[in-house]
């Protein structure tokens, strides 16, 4: 068996309590674990068979003005899955006359355009769906949707059923096989820092990560954010690192990874119930997390109570290893 040689860095701190203004975000709608019906919303639609699967990208497009309720008055996809932490851009064809893009719930509201090449954006954090219409359309149908995260929703029967999200084969060794809202793995390569949810909606209530798989580069920062209201932590085991143990939304804890590898990480409390995460880091196979070893450099990753202050760093390292070991 040919040994490796890898190194990986863990930059850890956290914060206890952030300013909300820390991260950036807007609008979003209602969570829920039961099936969202939106047979109602699109019944005087046209076209809406499916909602259009767009997560794993950072920015979405939506039409206005296509083609579509007896002329220019659709939104193309109507109704569309996105990640939480995407920006959603509404494009202008300038067909239609004058459109505007109004959240039903108040989340948003864009000014009225007319011109192609126009654009008003969103940037919707939190699991759910918005509904939204362009008001002096919304009666012939200029209707649209967009659902964050695993939201299941319903498109009845003037629409093509239900939509769930799959879920795919791999569940890295069996880590994430009970975690529910886990159905791809998103891919945040290119980007410096990424977050993730903690005490998002999933596995039966307030005990998910979101998302709880991601594909990073070497070098990005990782910074869990505590959304839910029950006791959470974060921790690998086998890698070494772990946050505190504490409740309040708002907490923040982060790892800086370097190299090639995997993490599978997990809520002490709630990992059994589906609670769970991984990063996959570079190219790494997720099969060869066992050849990784760790040394510590630096002390425990644990969260210090200063607000999002770098600190320790330990420097993980797979060394070569006598035959036997």
């Amino acid at each position: 068996m040919t040994d490796t040689t890898r190194r990986r860095f863990l930059a850890a701190t956290a914060g206890a309590m952030v300013a909300p203004g820390l991260l950036a975000g807007s609008a979003t709608a209602q969570a829920g674990g039961a099936a969202v019906d939106l047979a109602a919303w699109f019944a005087n639609t046209e076209g809406v068979a499916e909602v259009t699967d767009a997560r794993g990208q950072s920015r979405v497009e939506v039409t206005v003005g296509a083609a579509g309720n007896g002329g220019a008055f659709a939104f193309a996809p109507a109704a569309v899955r996105v990640d939480p932490g995407t920006t959603v851009v509404w494009t202008w064809t300038g067909d239609g006359g004058s459109h505007n893009v109004v959240a039903k719930d108040g989340a948003f509201e864009s000014e009225y355009y007319q011109s192609s090449g126009d654009t008003f954006e969103t940037t919707l954090d939190s699991t759910g769906v918005t509904r939204y219409a362009c008001t002096p359309h919304e009666s012939v149908g200029m209707r649209g949707a967009v659902v964050v995260g695993d939201v299941t929703v319903s498109l009845g029967g003037g629409g093509g059923g239900t939509d769930t999200p799959t879920r795919p084969d791999e569940t890295y060794d069996g880590w994430l096989a009970d975690t529910e809202n886990y159905h791809e793995l998103v891919d945040r390569r290119g980007e410096s820092e990424v977050v993730v949810e903690v005490g998002a909606e999933g596995n039966g209530g307030p005990y998910a990560f979101d998302p709880p798989a991601m594909r990073i580069d070497p070098g990005t920062t990782v910074v869990w954010e505590w959304v839910g209201d029950q006791l959470y932590d974060v921790t690998d085991a086998d890698l070494g690192y772990h946050s505190e143990q504490v409740a309040g939304a708002g907490h923040r804890f982060a790892v800086a990874f370097d190299g090639d590898g995997v993490s599978r990480y997990e809520c002490t409390e709630y990992g059994e119930e589906g609670m769970r995460g991984v990063l996959v880091v570079g190219e790494e196979d997720s099969r060869r997390i066992s050849t990784l070893g760790y040394t510590l450099m630096g002390g425990g990753a644990v969260v210090l109570g200063a607000p999002f202050v770098y600190g320790l760093r330990e420097h993980v390292r797979s060394t070569r290893r006598p035959p036997g070991r």
